[in-house]
C-alpha cells in the first residue's frame, strides 16, 4: 500500500476528526449538556434564594395569623414601607447569608406584594 493509498483512506477520517471538533462544543452548550462555571454558580444562588423566600413568606403568614394581622394589607404600593418592615423582621430571626440578605429580602416583599 503505497502512502497516497494510505492519504486517502484516512480523508473522511480527517475530515470527520475536524468537523465534529468544531461541531460537538456548539452542540453541546446549546443542547445545555454543558454548563459555564458561571452558570451553574447563578443557578445554585437562585436555588437559595427561592428556598429563603419560601421560609420568609410561610413565616410571615405564621407572623400574620398568630397576630390576627391580615396579610392582604400589605399588598400594593403605599404600604411598601410597612411590608419592608415585616420582612426586615422575619429575616432577623432567619439565618440568611450576609451576601443574600438584600436579594431575599427583596424577593420576600415581592412574594407579599
Amino acid at each position: 500500500m503505497t502512502f497516497d493509498q494510505i492519504l486517502e483512506r484516512a480523508k473522511p477520517y480527517a475530515i470527520g476528526f475536524v468537523v465534529g471538533a468544531f461541531a460537538a462544543p456548539i452542540i453541546a452548550f446549546n443542547a445545555g449538556w454543558v454548563t459555564t462555571t458561571s452558570a451553574s454558580t447563578l443557578a445554585a444562588e437562585t436555588a437559595r434564594i427561592d428556598a429563603l423566600t419560601g421560609v420568609c413568606s410561610s413565616a410571615a403568614g405564621r407572623m400574620a395569623t398568630a397576630g390576627s394581622m391580615d396579610l392582604t394589607a400589605l399588598k400594593g404600593y403605599d404600604n411598601r414601607a410597612k411590608r419592608d418592615e415585616l420582612v426586615a423582621l422575619i429575616l432577623a430571626d432567619i439565618q440568611v447569608p450576609a451576601d443574600l440578605v438584600g436579594k431575599v429580602g427583596t424577593s420576600c416583599s415581592r412574594t407579599l406584594s
